[in-house]
Order: C-alpha cells, then structure tokens, then sequence
C-alpha cells in the first residue's frame, strides 16, 4: 500500500519538489516501505477485534452544499464526501463475512481505476476484489444496546489511501465501545466508490514547466496546505452533520440518538493526521486530538491554522523513531524543523502527549493493514506486524480512554518508559 507522509508527498515527483523522489527511492527514506513480496502463498487474514463488541458498518453520501468542489467538472458541484460509520455491533454474527473494501468490484471493472487501485493495493487487490481477503464488519448489523451513547472517533487517511487500508485499527477502536466516521476524501483517496456507480480518483495537478526548485518547493508547499485545509474542512463538516443526524429526528439514520456528541476525537494518519489537527485547531468541539505520524518535517510537526487559532484540546502526537535513517534534508534544516517541532508541542494544552515508537521492524505504515497483508501468512513477517500493530493500537486506545471515557491510563502516566516506546508529556 502506497501511503506517503507530508515528507514523502512534499518531495515525490507527485508535486515535483526541490528535494528529489527519485534520491528517496534509491536511499533507506525515513518513511520507505520495505520490499515487497513477489508472491503471494497465503491469503491473508486481519486479526479479530479483542474488545467485547462486534462490528457494524453503513456508509452513506454527504453533500457540504456550503462547499463548491473544485476538481469537478461540475461547475455547479459542491463537496461529496462517503463516511463509513463503523460502530459497536451484538458479538457473533456467525456466519457472515465483512468485505473489505466496498465498491471494490465496481472499482476493478474501471480499466483506469483497477490500475490504480492495483498500484495502491499490489498484489492484494484481486483477493480485495473476490473478497478472500475480508473484514469483521458487517453491513447494516444492529447497533449494541448498551451503552445507551458511544464516543465518536473522526478519522481521515493518508494521501492517496483509503480509510479501508485501516481496517484493523477501526475495528479494534469500535470493538472497544467507540464509533468511528471514515472519511474517504474525495479526490484525495486512491479511489472513492459513490451510489449509482459514480467512481471519482485521486487528482493529481501537473506542475507547471519551467519551475525552479525553489518554486516547485513552494507550489507543492502551498498544494499540500490547500489538501489539509480541504481535509479538515471535511472533518469538521461530518461532525455537523452527525450533530444534527443525532438528534433523534432524523429519519433512516442507524445511530440517531446513540452519539455522546461531547465525546469527540479527530484522528487521523500520515496526511490524515495533519487534517485532523488542523480540524481540532479550527474547533473545540473535538475534545481530543490524534495525528498518527502527522508530522511535516522540514516544516513543522503541526499546520499553523491560517486563522492563528491553536489547539484548544489535548493532542497526542504518536510518531516512529527515525534514527539513524535517512530523513531527505540537510542538518540545518532538521535542526529547525526540531526545534519548531518542541516549540509546537510545548504550547499544546496540558495533557498532551509525543510518543516515539521504537519497535523493531515499525515503520511509517505500521499504523494500517498493510505489513500484516504483505506478510501473506509468513509467521515471522506476521508475527512482527501484528506486534507493531497491536503496540500502535495500545496508545491510540490509551489516549481515547484517558479523553473519551475519562479512564486512568497508566501506558501515558505510569512515569516509566517502555522499552519500546519513549512517552514524553507537554503542556502549557
């Protein structure tokens, strides 16, 4: 799975920029994915949830009609969002099997977008697409009766994914008595699968000839700014319209009245993770803010809202350890970018959180499906992906415990570090 964090996308030949995509290519980028494998002996399979509720899904088309869509050509188009809701299920559905990604059939029959979506899921789509490879969700399923209300999790993906790459952590999350709305951003996802068979994919802006790199740098800067300023927009508008769905009202809505509309996070990965704190800087009403390996070295670890609003709620910022990989920029501007990125943290709000992950064999995709899906059933590749996964998931769960569910969490508190991971804790 191709998932590329804001370095990875300030400096691939996707935007052009003054550092070369081509050097990252052919050096250990701090972010590379590993090698992948040829075949495929085995069919892979996502672990089952370890939280005591099962898994329902629905997804539905929002229309923002405040937003005009300017990839379309559709001059009178606004902003066309799909939001999965994932939510806590009755346990043992037996005998039903969840797809894995929806549309994936209708996507495979496009020749243009089976191609790309080929590119992001590799040798795993034509499993994606026969559905040998699978989820726990199942569509439509009754919705738990206890707890009478369930926190909200907002979460956005990575540039170019799909919030489907991170099935296993979603699952995991609502397992444990969360919902989760997955965001597919239109044009932004690798592909995005609408009612009535409408695909709409990923746009990509050619750059314009005769650039120099300085300006190249600058125009993928300001295209990177625009992508997180539309992301957040997007986060922000889907917790609109569950405020008002929520009331009680609404006709045809699966978890009308069952949303704690004060217990909202904003999560998100690699470019996701930048939306979403933007979306928590913009608004308050999330009271918890998660950005998966987030960061935009050599820039900063967060976006500075253009309004000069900052962050009103706790932030945790969970991030791999890059020592001694090569990061794609000269020391000075890593010293900067490091002391912006302390200076950033210092004035979170109390109760906020770095974590650096140390794991073995963790990297930038850790936090989806990828490693345990290109694992392709091999133990020992398997067995990594599922520890690296699962010591992901611990924090994640950890952070929405402590702020959703106000729990004592000693994984952030207890004063110890982890072998595996260095906890350091911020706050003004």
């Amino acid at each position: 799975m191709k998932l590329l964090n804001i370095t990875q996308f300030l400096t691939s030949g996707l935007l052009c920029g003054a550092f070369t995509f081509a050097l990252a290519q052919n050096s250990p980028s701090q972010h590379q994915l590993p090698s992948r494998p040829v075949q495929r002996p085995e069919i892979p399979h996502l672990p089952a949830p370890s939280g005591p509720f099962g898994i329902g899904r629905i997804g539905y088309e929002w229309i923002d009609t405040s937003r005009p869509e300017v990839h379309s050509a559709d001059p009178q188009a606004h902003r066309d969002l799909m939001v999965f809701l994932w939510y806590p299920a009755p346990k043992g559905e037996s005998g039903k099997v969840g797809v894995y990604l929806p549309g994936a059939g209708q996507m495979d029959a496009d020749p243009a977008i089976q191609s790309a979506m080929r590119e992001e899921f590799e040798g795993n789509w034509p499993a994606i697409v026969s559905g040998a490879i699978s989820s726990h969700a199942i569509e439509g399923a009754p919705v738990a009766k206890t707890p009478r209300k369930f926190p909200v999790v907002i979460f956005s993906h990575g540039l170019g994914s799909t919030s489907f790459e991170y099935t296993a952590l979603i699952e995991e999350v609502v397992s444990r008595g969360y919902v989760v709305a997955a965001i597919e951003n239109t044009y932004m996802a690798a592909a995005v699968a609408f009612p009535h068979g409408r695909l709409v994919r990923a746009y990509h802006e050619p750059a314009p000839a005769g650039l120099s790199a300085e300006q190249r740098f600058q125009r993928m800067v300001k295209m990177a700014g625009l992508q997180i300023n539309t992301g957040a927009s997007d986060m922000v508008f889907v917790l609109n319209k569950l405020t008002q769905l929520n009331n009680g009202n609404a006709q045809n809505f699966t978890l009308g009245g069952r949303l704690d509309m004060g217990r909202v996070a904003a999560m998100g990965h690699s470019a996701g993770g930048a939306i979403a704190a933007q979306a928590c800087q913009s608004d308050a009403r999330f009271k918890a803010c998660l950005s998966l390996e987030g960061e935009m070295p050599p820039i900063a670890a967060f976006p500075e809202n253009p309004n000069g609003e900052t962050f009103r709620q706790p932030v945790l910022l969970l991030e791999v350890d890059q020592a001694g990989r090569w990061i794609g920029f000269n020391a000075a501007q890593n010293d900067a970018y490091l002391k912006k990125r302390e200076d950033q943290l210092n004035k979170c709000p109390t109760g906020s959180y770095d974590v650096l992950l140390k794991s073995a064999g963790l990297f930038h995709g850790s936090f989806s499906d990828y490693p345990l899906l290109s694992a392709s059933g091999k133990s020992t590749e398997t067995e990594v992906a599922l520890h690296n996964l699962r010591l992901t998931q611990s924090f994640i769960l950890a952070f929405l415990d402590k702020y959703l569910k106000h729990a004592k969490e000693p994984l952030l508190d207890g004063g110890q570090n982890r072998a595996e991971a260095t906890v350091n804790r911020y706050g003004r």
